[in-house]
């Protein structure tokens, strides 16, 4: 017996068949017509125009809380400033220890400053501190330093002396009580175009002052005291004065437009 495959005769379907199978086809295209054209409807309109179809978000609105006012005090703060360097407040009403002093401050010299080796930052500025240096004398803008760490019983001197020249209401706007000073914590230098052996307020419109306010923060550097900002920061316009407190947070505080005593107090509150 033959057992290999074999096709079957070819059947015609009944006409009726085909022609169901042409309504059914026809039925789809029309419908999907329909799907198109009333998508196009809601995207246009009925007069043509074109809609708006994006969708609003809401905008969120977040309120950032106001340091306390500026007022004089003498508590001594919590933290310990040799690890939270970065975040701790030090203003007018919280202070330094008076016996605290880091213990790996090195010579400002190691940053390529020619200062005398009694000017000292906390060992990891130098790097920062360099390149700021570096970066500036780049830009044709160069920079000294004429002041780094101060420890307690100098800035008491410096007060002193500050209240002898302006007397004592306009000395406590213009230098801090001692315990009440940045420069305690190793991490503030006060800078002034090379050449020059002091420094004000004018120095701030200057090419260099300007450079620095521009630049500072990308090495890690903020101005602590900026203009027009007293009632905020506590103390007057000091373009000379910045504060070490890590490249991330200098961004993160610029970005955001406050004062670095209004940023901690916002999102490093005193004892959180």
């Amino acid at each position: 017996m033959d057992r290999r495959a074999t096709r079957p005769p070819s059947r015609r379907l009944p006409a009726h068949v085909y022609l169901r199978r042409r309504l059914l086809v026809g039925t789809a295209a029309a419908v999907a017509g329909f799907l198109i054209v009333a998508a196009i409807g809601r995207i246009f309109g009925p007069d043509g125009t074109a809609l708006d179809t994006t969708t609003t978000i809401p905008q969120i609105t977040i309120t950032i809380p106001a340091p306390p006012p500026c007022t004089t005090g003498d508590l001594v703060i919590s933290e310990d400033p040799a690890t939270a360097w970065a975040t701790v407040v030090i203003d007018t009403a919280r202070r330094l220890s008076a016996t605290y002093a880091p213990d790996d401050l090195v010579p400002a010299t190691d940053a390529g400053f020619a200062v005398g080796e009694g000017v000292m930052v906390r060992s990891f500025v130098v790097d920062d501190l360099g390149a700021l240096r570096q970066a500036a004398a780049d830009n044709g803008t160069p920079v000294t330093m004429l002041a780094a760490y101060r420890s307690y019983e100098e800035q008491q001197q410096i007060l002193d002396l500050r209240i002898a020249e302006f007397g004592e209401e306009e000395a406590l706007r213009r230098a801090a009580r001692p315990g009440h000073s940045e420069h305690q914590l190793g991490t503030t230098v006060d800078l002034t175009s090379e050449g020059l052996s002091d420094v004000d307020e004018a120095w701030g419109a200057s090419p260099t002052g300007q450079w620095v306010a521009a630049n500072a923060d990308r090495f890690g550097f903020l101005v602590t005291y900026p203009d027009e900002a007293e009632d905020r920061t506590c103390y007057t316009y000091e373009p000379w004065h910045l504060r070490f407190v890590g490249r991330d947070l200098a961004a993160a505080v610029t970005a955001s437009g406050l004062t670095l005593r209004e940023y901690l107090y916002a999102f490093h509150p005193p004892g959180a």
